[in-house]
């Protein structure tokens, strides 16, 4: 008995939980995309692989096929897989289902972003919730199939837009399998200044539905830039916002272990550069986390 509970208290001094550094870190596809040296899925995936990401992103069903020979070929992860729901018929295009089913066990999280391409529905208005949470559903169920997770992916001027009307969806789902992304571009782009002050209280909320974040480098400003991404979507580890203390909040104060992700989308230069510099940036934020 006395050396049972000795065992016991051993392992519980000495074991160690997952930790935040832990957490599946990877880039979405537009990292690499459109690189004219590295032009194909292959060398993409090749690339992304050897500077030490856990996975990549695929992007939509368009690219399904020749993303996913690519992962298979080289024994990498999909981290998620973006994917449009429409409010209007047809809902879903007619591979969705197919691919899906061809991620089972593959732990790829199933990532749709809600659109209303007639515009009956306007961004943010909750209008069509009801349709929206039944098609949510129907991915949800062909993600349960699979063994694979939803996570609702709101972004600026679609139907969800908005982080908190995406954690709505996902209550008024229901679902074990069903819950939200919280990304900070899409967060800064839809927020006022007295919002974003409740950034932490608004993440502790939503943590029982957080299944993944991206981040990125971003300017802590209410942007006039005709092209609101210039402030905010810049390298990791630039810019004014706080991007390592909102990476150590979820990590370390929520303790989310989910995937972490990485958004570039319209960062100019030399891309195989920034795959290498982000990878510095995030190692970087590893050891201050670990040091804290």
């Amino acid at each position: 008995m006395k050396s049972a509970l000795a065992a016991l208290m051993f392992c519980a001094l000495f074991s160690v939980p997952a930790t935040a550094q832990n957490n599946f870190f990877f880039p979405l596809h537009n990292i690499i995309r459109g690189d004219s040296v590295y032009n194909t899925f292959d060398k993409q995936v090749e690339l992304i692989k050897t500077t030490g990401y856990d996975g990549i992103e695929i992007n939509q069903v368009d690219s399904f096929k020749g993303m996913k020979e690519a992962l298979d070929k080289h024994k990498f992860a999909g981290a998620f897989f973006y994917v449009k729901v429409k409010l209007e018929e047809p809902y879903f295009d007619e591979k969705l289902e197919d691919c899906i089913r061809q991620l089972k066990g593959s732990k790829t999280i199933i990532s749709p972003f809600i659109v209303s391409e007639s515009k009956q529905y306007a961004p943010s208005s909750r209008d069509a919730d009801e349709l929206a949470a039944r098609l949510i559903g129907q991915v949800a169920d062909w993600a349960e199939e699979s063994g694979l997770e939803v996570a609702i992916y709101p972004h600026i001027y679609y139907y969800v837009e908005r982080a908190n009307h995406a954690a709505d969806l996902a209550r008024k789902i229901n679902r074990k399998n069903v819950g939200v992304t919280f990304n900070l571009c899409h967060w800064l782009a839809t927020t006022t200044e007295t919002e974003r002050a409740n950034l932490r209280t608004d993440l502790s909320n939503m943590r029982p539905y957080l299944k993944m974040i991206t981040i990125c480098g971003a300017n802590d400003t209410i942007s006039q830039k005709k092209n609101i991404w210039n402030d905010y979507i810049l390298p990791l580890g630039s810019g004014t916002f706080d991007t390592y203390g909102l990476v150590s909040y979820v990590l370390k104060d929520l303790k989310f272990r989910g995937p972490v992700g990485v958004q570039c989308f319209n960062i100019a230069g030399d891309k195989p550069a920034l795959v290498r510099n982000t990878m510095t940036v995030w190692k970087s934020y590893q050891k201050k986390l670990k040091a804290e």
